[in-house]
């Protein structure tokens, strides 16, 4: 039987012990339970909400409160100045400054006065301007940092104090870099405009009383640019987006700067609670949120109102973490409450139904038993049907693919075959001068021999055995051109390849005389480049490059072949053979389809086109690429070989012994017109 079957059996009569049984829930009793939990849930969210409502209200309530005193803070510290202008005005020396701006005994005791006034104020800097912005005399005229000199024409308050008769500012020290409040008033006499007197006062000592507080207090311009504010990271950010026209603004009157300066916090609104409170947040992964103290809880109760005779906002943010978890109690203790009393009617209505419980539980584990049975059955068919028919699908490919391995081989072999009868009347040619020669040469030495001439026969012998080696180079050549067999990866002289192809179409050369260009190696380096291939289908690859070339050049007046061997240059693990010649080039339309099988540039009769198409067939199966290189149409066609490189370890492994039995023969000799 099978196993799982018997797992099935086995199960199907297993019992529930009676402890285990009583404990589990029918389904009413489920229903039951989800229902009391429901209504334990829905209270404890009643209770969150009212106690959240409730909590929230107060951070409102004391964040309104703390609002006044720090609205009332801000004001009594801007309007604190309001009588300096009045003061300085009375000083006639001031008005007769900006009439006489050069005279020196009058900038020296106007400077001294300046001094005393700002030090009995506390100000930070006072100071007296012309009517082009340029600072006559200032209170810090003996400091390192000196108002003296500096033009300050671009700035809102002297531009205001000047049409309007008083300018305020808040912003940066173009000359200091410290912030400041600044308050101007024009100085004139006799209806006539003489200049304008400013006045710089720090608020630093508001920041840092605000930072004190448990909530962040800040205070921004009508652009939302953060200029005041108890957490110093948030300092000159923005709280929305700036337009570009807002920023150029800002950028022209210089007054924010330091870094960060008008990046945006990130203020997300989330609800509103009042009409001048809403909760606030800023995400977690904004790297200022981290500034209020606590980067998890960053959810603020916000209540802002406008600044009293400005178009500043202030703004309290209160962390709204502490509220919730007082919320969170309220709601665990609803809860927990509500859960006593549900467990407590749960476990009645449980203790009546044991008994029906206890039956219902057993059968539903026969059923479930069953099921699994049928389940296990229907899965272990249908598994046995699927593997059977992979093994078949497998059986398939692989026939396929043996077909396929079968069909490329008989293929490369009809590749050589074609390339030997296009080259069958050169080779007849190439051995029939020899056979003549041979002839005559024997007849010649048998007369030299009967005529007691033995050093002419000997001549002659000599020249025999020479054009009977030439004979037997060319049909060794051939015989292991057309050698049949599978491809074996070795290292493959790239050099020896390239003169072994050149021999099969010698003749071809000298009687179309073409001339052969050879670069061999990377500026003279790399001459005995070897790449892992089989030697055979290499120079088969060749052949037929080197035959597609000359066939090109035929009614060309310039007929030249180029073949150029190197290390690749973007990655020196592969070496390529580039074959050029200077054809008419190849259209570019048909570039695309030049490696399909059957398609050809050549005039009808002239080929099959199935040349390229096993070419690169084998230099797929090299591990390699065949390509055609981009050039002009006219400029004749370049196609290139790619091909991994033979590590030294296949050197020495492959030793000494040649890769074909032609390479146990001379490379052929330098044709005429060949270069190196």
């Amino acid at each position: 039987m099978n196993p799982l079957r018997q797992l099935a059996a086995s199960s199907r009569r297993l019992r529930l012990p009676a402890r285990i049984a009583t404990r589990l829930p029918s389904a009413s009793q489920t229903a039951k339970a989800l229902a009391f939990a429901a209504l334990v849930a829905a209270g404890a969210v009643s209770a969150y909400r009212y106690a959240e409502q409730a909590e929230t209200g107060a951070i409102i309530e004391r964040a309104t409160h703390r609002l006044d005193i720090d609205e009332s803070t801000l004001k009594g510290e801007l309007t604190r100045y309001d009588y300096l202008p009045a003061l300085l005005s009375l000083n006639p020396e001031i008005a007769e400054l900006l009439r006489h701006p050069q005279d020196q005994a009058l900038i020296g005791r106007v400077n001294r006065y300046l001094a005393e006034v700002t030090t009995d104020s506390q100000a930070a800097a006072i100071y007296v301007l012309d009517l082009h912005g340029t600072t006559l005399a200032a209170s810090n005229w003996n400091q390192p940092i000196s108002f003296v000199g500096q033009n300050f024409s671009y700035r809102p308050y002297f531009i205001d104090a000047l049409n309007n008769g008083t300018g305020r500012f808040y912003g940066l020290g173009s000359t200091s870099r410290l912030p400041g409040y600044f308050y101007a008033a024009r100085i004139g006499a006799n209806g006539q405009q003489l200049g304008v007197v400013a006045t710089k006062i720090s608020l630093d000592a508001i920041e840092a009383l605000w930072k004190r507080g448990d909530e962040t207090v800040l205070v921004a311009d009508a652009n939302g640019v953060v200029f005041l504010t108890s957490c110093a990271a948030w300092k000159y950010r923005t709280l929305h987006p700036l337009s570009a026209a807002a920023r150029a603004r800002i950028e022209a009157k210089r007054q924010y700067d330091g870094p960060g300066a008008l990046e945006e916090l990130g203020l997300v609104k989330r609800r509103r609670l009042t009409p001048s409170a809403e909760i606030d947040a800023i995400p977690a992964a904004n790297p200022h949120s981290a500034s209020t103290g606590n980067a998890r809880q960053n959810k603020f109760v916000v209540v802002s109102r406008l600044v009293s005779g400005t178009d500043w906002h202030i703004m309290s943010l209160t962390d709204i973490a502490p509220a919730r978890k007082s919320a969170s109690y309220a709601a665990l203790v609803a809860a927990l409450g509500l859960s006593l009393a549900m467990s407590v009617t749960l476990y009645v209505l449980q203790r009546r139904k044991v008994i029906a419980q206890r039956l219902a539980m057993r059968e539903t584990l026969e059923r479930m038993n069953d099921d699994l049975e049928r389940k296990v059955t229907r899965r272990t068919d249908a598994l046995a049907r699927a593997n059977h028919s992979l093994r078949s699908e497998i059986a398939q490919h692989k026939r396929t693919e043996a077909t396929l391995k079968a069909t490329l081989e008989e293929l490369v072999q009809a590749g050589k075959m074609a390339l030997i009868g296009q080259m069958s009347a050169g080779v007849t040619h190439e051995l029939n001068q020899p056979l003549a020669a041979l002839r005559t040469l024997s007849d010649n030495a048998l007369l030299f021999l009967q005529r007691g001439r033995p050093g002419e026969a000997e001549s002659n012998l000599r020249v025999i055995t020479g054009l009977i080696e030439r004979m037997g180079t060319i049909t060794a050549q051939l015989r292991r051109f057309s050698r049949k067999g599978p491809a074996e990866l070795a290292p493959v002289d790239v050099e020896r390849a390239m003169a072994n192809a050149l021999f099969l179409v010698e003749l071809r050369l000298r009687k179309e005389n073409v001339e052969v260009v050879r670069h061999i190696g990377n500026q003279g380096a790399n001459a005995d480049l070897k790449v892992l291939a089989d030697a055979n289908r290499l120079e088969q690859v060749l052949v037929n490059l080197f035959a597609n070339a000359l066939d090109a050049m035929l009614d060309c007046p310039v007929r030249q072949l180029t073949i150029a061997v190197r290390v690749d240059e973007t990655d020196d693990a592969f070496a390529t053979i580039t074959v050029s010649d200077t054809g008419a080039g190849i259209p570019e339309d048909a570039r695309a389809r030049l490696f399909e099988p059957f398609f050809t540039t050549k005039p009808p009769g002239a080929g099959l086109g199935l040349g390229l198409a096993i070419s690169a067939g084998i230099v797929r199966e090299l591990g390699g690429t065949l390509k055609i290189d981009d050039a002009a149409a006219s400029a004749g066609a370049s196609f290139t070989l790619r091909l991994r490189r033979a590590r030294i370890d296949e050197y020495q492994a492959d030793g000494a012994a040649p890769h074909s039995p032609a390479e146990a023969q001379p490379a052929s000799p330098k044709m005429p017109g060949a270069k190196a």
